[in-house]
């Protein structure tokens, strides 16, 4: 059980980055940029997270995980932070350009 989410991840992960590449999707205009954003969206992430978890409103069973935490959180919620993101706005940024094909 425990592989399974992070195999789920990175499948989506591969996915995400087969989409980007195919479709010449441009998330960022730079490295930086990518950095920047990508940094800030995930230290808000993880602060968020690591405030829900300390509160009691959600945690993380060591049995339905790998069993790696840093801080309160679990190995595969640092990659859901990192990776559902860059799916939703790749997808996002997919069908807009679809779209916007169509007009």
């Amino acid at each position: 059980m425990s592989l399974e989410y992070l195999i789920i991840l990175l499948l989506i992960f591969f996915i995400t980055l087969f989409l980007e590449k195919k479709n010449h999707i441009h998330l960022y205009n730079s490295k930086r940029e990518r950095f920047e954003i990508v940094g800030f969206f995930f230290l808000f992430g993880v602060i968020w997270d690591t405030f829900a978890i300390f509160r009691g409103h959600w945690f993380f069973p060591l049995k339905k995980t790998l069993g790696i935490t840093i801080g309160l959180m679990s190995l595969e919620e640092y990659l859901f932070i990192l990776i559902i993101p860059y799916f939703i706005v790749t997808i996002y940024k997919l069908l807009d350009s679809k779209f916007r094909q169509k007009k």
